[in-house]
């Protein structure tokens, strides 16, 4: 399997009224350049794909794409049209066989795929395609579900030689990015499913999350751990308790939780292991109207927290009983009843 990173610039019309050309077509920007590496068996490989396009309508680039990208007129003169580059993207794509198009965001391929059949040029042979981002910000643990493709750069380690906004550059860049990324196959597969629960309410979607820590209260849990960080599986946006862990049984807790789209059921369940210290393994899935009512009905009734061993090693943290200390009537006391 090989992966095809892709990248493009394109400009956009100078005012709003210029988007609609050719009667009822509307063309939002266009492609000025296409960038793309190729990564087989988690190397990068030395053909690459670089070309300039021509645009055909948006000829005027705007202040700020030149000054982002750094393209100019002069780079777009003697360039070829959208279809002919295309075709030769479509060459150097297929020289590699079985593959698949990643991108950073999601943006590029509904925006080469639009401007294509604007131009009625047939897109049916570009290959499956998916998003790097949120692979990325998931198995590095990062709360936002999009950053820029400099904050992974320098997440990931990678050393950072070129400059930005350059479609080949970028391209590469995220190349480094994804050699960094474990199994993606899976994350692919898991980003799927993420995506269809987006669309299908219904979706019934768990995530596992695994961790140590030297308790098994949570109540007693460093409020840094990761086991008290919570993000929805569905959208990887942060998300907050409805109220907090339940106690259910010995070692395991229970909570519904909500980001600004979704409501998660999360549960948290403790194992001790031979070096003093508790494994956790924490759970996400879509909760319903059961799970809702189960913790509403925990939070009612909620159960006293088991107490932590004291250094006895009792677990009994009842108050002692109060002695009597009032004192006995004594012979002064008698003195003064009877005097």
């Amino acid at each position: 399997m090989t992966y095809i990173v892709l990248d493009m610039e394109w400009s956009q019309p100078v005012c709003r009224e210029k988007t609609r050309i050719a009667g009822t077509k509307v063309l939002q920007v266009e492609i000025i350049q296409i960038g793309a590496v190729a990564v087989t068996d988690g190397k990068i490989s030395e053909s690459f794909f670089s070309e300039y396009v021509k645009p055909r309508y948006y000829t005027e680039l705007k202040g700020r794409i030149k000054k982002l990208t750094g393209i100019t007129k002069n780079d777009l003169k003697d360039a070829d049209d959208l279809i002919i580059v295309m075709e030769r993207f479509r060459q150097w794509c297929e020289s590699f066989g079985d593959s698949i198009i990643a991108t950073w965001g999601p943006d590029d391929i509904p925006t080469l795929r639009g401007q294509c059949l604007f131009y009625n040029y047939d897109v049916s042979w570009l290959p499956g395609w998916f998003n790097l981002q949120p692979l990325m910000t998931r198995q590095y643990n990062i709360d936002r579900p999009q950053i820029t493709l400099q904050s992974a750069v320098e997440i990931t380690g990678v050393q950072q030689e070129l400059d930005y906004h350059s479609a080949i550059n970028d391209a590469y860049y995220t190349a480094l990015v994804l050699t960094k990324i474990n199994d993606i196959p899976s994350e692919i597969e898991w980003q799927r499913k993420v995506d269809y629960a987006h669309t299908n309410p219904f979706m019934s979607i768990c995530q596992t999350s695994y961790g140590t820590v030297k308790t098994a209260r949570m109540n007693s849990v460093p409020r840094l751990s990761p086991l008290n960080r919570y993000i929805c599986p569905i959208c990887g946006k942060p998300a907050t308790l409805k109220g907090k862990l339940v106690w259910l049984r010995p070692m395991n807790y229970m909570a519904v939780m909500h980001c600004a789209k979704h409501s998660i059921k999360v549960t948290v369940r403790f194992e001790k292991k031979a070096d003093r210290e508790y494994q956790w393994v924490k759970r996400y899935a879509l909760s319903d109207e059961k799970d809702e009512e189960l913790y509403a009905s925990l939070i009612k009734d909620k159960p006293p927290l088991p107490a932590a061993p004291d250094k006895a090693g009792r677990t009994d943290k009842r108050p002692a009983t109060r002695r009597n200390t009032r004192r006995k009537p004594g012979i002064s006391d008698e003195r003064k009843n009877n005097g």
